[in-house]
């Protein structure tokens, strides 16, 4: 049985029924006109994982902003350990026993693990009023990361753990501090994608430790990933447009059957649309890199991509791909190699010159890296041709110009609810990444890197968007697509590229009638002679099937 099987075996003897640990009543909540939830009422029982899925921009995240402090609702009523429950801030529904491990991270990457861990509870570690016991401190945090299962140094700066470590220090602080710190005898914690960034060693020690948080109290979950919702959950609510369409018993459900719920349809068959991918032997090269090294980081990485046609970067998580992708870019410059672009002359890559020779970069990490979430999603699509499309020879700023555009491209890409003057943060994740997609076409590439453009995109918004990777091929676009989702990887690309630890291992064509199996892909990422219990650092859906 896997790991997610694992995590939801049933008790054979009779349960005893007990009142619901949190229940909610009519919620309702409207932003002018936009109706975001429409009288939602659900009950989490107690010890049990109950899980939210839905299409982005069905309110899963404004649901969570109410049920911990950070919105209000218009109307309804919440009930938490059988009392009422209103809490006006996020730190008021912490002390109450409600925390949240958020879509995007919220740790600060510049202190100690131990300060992230214990932010918010410092004043329970004062003498006197005044000075902080850093030795408690750290001895609370390691008893976190210790039950956490995770491997951390609390002393270490968060900052220089990869992506996945980070997102399990949030989770780790999310499940267990309350409990603790504030001595929450029956936490309940929202988890809104919190498995998207992990490697598969980190999310093995995260279902381990849902488990035992079980024992004490109850998980509120919101996942894209069908396959785990259904292996880990105990109730499933779907959410489609602000309102509850269903209440499934996990083992009567199917990944088929959400899907529908979700977005109104079937998945389709051909998912990644294989069959428009284009065969580009005979295209000339729209960007070629050549000896590019950063020492750490990577190593004599040369490469090639065609017109009209997707390269595809995998390995595991210390492979060094996401690297790669940012130096062809130029976004954080080798310190050798050269990068040239439509046949030009081989140059140090910087992206403030290739932005305006037809290259765009969509990073990993959309808040962090690719957008500014509190400006309107008009200002963010106009954010890399501010220099030139938006503006005219004497720099005065064509605003109709960018309003019209983001109009276009709202609807081009079904940018729910993305009014131009709309703040980008009151966007889900998926639509938010749309924005980010947006205003790179609205340049009109030649060459689009993307770095894990799905990371925490629902079924439905990741099928539009493959349908547009071919949209964008179909016109010689040159796609550079590194991803940590082995069937995303095979299933979109013309080549692959396989990196272990900073090198390219090989090279595996992906053409649509002889598309290369899981077993052969993973093989390669893993080092010669590993065992297959190395797998384990894989990233999720690169499991090794016997």
């Amino acid at each position: 049985m896997s790991v997610l099987g694992q995590a939801r075996q049933r008790q054979s003897e009779p349960v005893v029924a007990r009142p619901p640990l949190f229940e909610a009543t009519g919620l309702c909540k409207s932003y002018g006109r936009s109706v975001v939830l429409k009288d939602i009422s659900f009950e989490v029982p107690p010890n049990k994982v109950v899980t939210f899925v839905g299409e982005n921009g069905a309110g899963k995240s404004t649901l969570f902003n109410i049920l911990s402090g950070l919105v209000k609702p218009d109307s309804g009523s919440m009930q938490l350990d059988g009392r009422s429950f209103a809490a006006r801030s996020y730190g008021e529904a912490v002390t109450k026993g409600i925390s949240r491990v958020f879509q995007e991270q919220s740790l600060v990457p510049n202190i100690p693990v131990y300060e992230n861990l214990i932010l918010g509870h410092e004043h329970r570690f004062t003498r006197a009023g005044q000075l902080i016991d850093k030795r408690a401190m750290i001895a609370a945090a390691e008893r976190i990361v210790e039950e956490a299962g995770i491997d951390v140094d609390v002393r270490r700066r968060t900052g220089d753990y990869d992506f996945s470590k980070r997102q399990s220090i949030e989770i780790a602080r999310a499940c267990l501090a309350t409990s603790h710190l504030a001595k929450v005898s029956t936490p309940f914690i929202l988890l809104d994608e919190p498995t998207s960034a992990l490697d598969r060693r980190d999310e093995e020690a995260f279902f381990r430790l849902v488990e035992r948080v079980k024992q004490r109290g109850s998980l509120l979950f919101v996942s894209h990933r069908l396959t785990e919702v259904l292996e880990v959950s105990d109730i499933i609510y779907v959410l489609k447009d602000g309102e509850l369409v269903a209440r499934l018993d996990p083992d009567r459900a199917s990944e088929k059957q959400l899907h529908a719920l979700m977005v109104g349809r079937e998945r389709a068959a051909d998912y990644y649309h294989e069959r428009r991918q284009r065969r580009v032997e005979d295209a000339a090269p729209v960007v070629r890199a050549e000896g590019l090294s950063a020492p750490g980081q990577f190593e004599d990485i040369s490469l090639s991509v065609r017109a009209g046609e997707v390269v595809g970067i995998g390995g595991l998580l210390n492979s060094g791909k996401s690297a790669v992708g940012k130096a062809i870019a130029g976004v954080v410059p080798p310190q050798a190699g050269a990068v040239s672009l439509r046949g030009g002359r081989p140059v140090s890559p910087r992206i403030s010159r290739f932005v305006h020779q037809g290259l765009a970069y969509v990073p990993a990490e959309r808040l962090a890296e690719g957008m500014i979430a509190s400006f309107s999603v008009a200002w963010n699509i106009s954010l890399a041709s501010g220099a030139d499309h938006f503006s005219n020879r004497l720099g005065i700023w064509r605003r109709q110009k960018e309003v019209d555009v983001a109009r276009r491209f709202a609807q081009e890409l079904s940018i729910k609810s993305a009014t131009p003057n709309l703040s980008s943060s009151r966007l889900s994740g998926g639509n938010q990444q749309k924005v980010v997609l947006a205003r790179w076409l609205a340049r009109k590439p030649d060459v689009l890197i993307l770095d894990n453009p799905t990371r925490g995109v629902d079924a439905g918004a990741k099928e539009e968007i493959y349908r547009l990777i071919r949209d964008l091929t179909a016109e010689g676009v040159g796609i550079l697509l590194i991803t940590d989702e082995l069937l995303e990887l095979i299933g979109l690309s013309n080549r692959l590229l396989i990196m272990q630890r900073g090198r390219i291992v090989t090279e595996i064509d992906a053409p649509v009638e002889a598309k290369p199996s899981e077993r052969e892909v993973v093989a390669w990422m893993l080092p010669q002679g590993a065992e297959k219990t190395e797998a384990s650092t894989l990233q999720p859906n690169l499991e090794i099937v016997p």
